[in-house]
């Protein structure tokens, strides 16, 4: 949605997130499956992302412009809350993204899957058997009610979320859905434990917090996934992200 820049220790770093500061959010519990994104050694997350079911148990889906225009490592902490990290931090080890996002950041396939390694120390148990079975995907269509958790920018928090019932909007995947907050970027549209759509996309997700968008995640996601569980080399992700909001 709007882009946030941050100093990350000595690197300066230009952090692409979701949502307007305009509307209050929802406190809600954790999800284990949905983890706060962090760039470089800080302790402020931007983005969310979640764990989805692979062969490998290791993968996880965000929105392709929270990668971009980034230099420094990323890592995820899923359940986070209040500055708790209830399954450690995991490191981002490859990013894979569609084609048409590399060569042109279209918005339709404003979409990552990221392969995450357990922490230091940590027996090495995969994503998947650390926080249980990943998220499944249902078709997106409209009318359909969803439920939205993710993490707004900032960091000793707790989720943001809403409720909110999806339709076409300027040829996009729409919600209405009050508290998605600068941060929310790539958070999950639930139907149940499947994944109907994320915040990204059109305007990166949207430039209010009350509208959000999402790409077409079945436009390409099912590919770059079966790439993810195949274990090849990641793409890198462009230096520059367009704001057009």
């Amino acid at each position: 949605m709007r882009r946030i820049v941050i100093a990350v220790a000595i690197i300066a770093v230009a952090l692409l997130v979701g949502g307007s500061v305009t509307s209050t959010s929802t406190d809600l519990s954790p999800n284990r499956r949905v983890a706060a994104v962090f760039v470089g050694d800080t302790d402020r997350h931007t983005c969310t992302a979640e764990s989805i079911h692979s062969t490998t148990g290791d993968l996880m889906l965000t929105a392709a412009h929270c990668v971009s225009a980034i230099t420094a490592p990323l890592h995820v902490v899923p359940g986070y809350a209040a500055g708790r990290e209830p399954f450690g931090s995991w490191s981002v080890t490859a990013i894979y993204l569609d084609p048409a996002w590399i060569s042109g950041q279209d918005d339709n396939h404003d979409f990552a899957v990221l392969r995450v390694a357990p922490p230091p120390g940590k027996h090495r148990r995969s994503l998947e058997a650390a926080t249980g079975r990943g998220f499944s995907f249902l078709p997106f269509r409209a009318g359909v009610g969803v439920r939205v958790i993710g993490y707004g920018a900032g960091s000793g928090d707790s989720p943001v979320g809403c409720r909110g019932s999806t339709r076409i909007a300027r040829g996009a995947p729409t919600i209405t859905c009050r508290g998605l907050v600068d941060g929310t970027s790539g958070s999950p549209w639930l139907v149940k434990r499947s994944i109907i759509g994320i915040v990204g996309g059109f305007h990166q997700g949207g430039c209010v917090s009350f509208i959000s968008h999402s790409p077409i995640l079945s436009d390409g996601l099912p590919a770059l996934i079966a790439r993810a569980e195949r274990k090849g080399p990641g793409d890198t992700p462009p230096s520059t992200v367009p704001d057009d909001c």
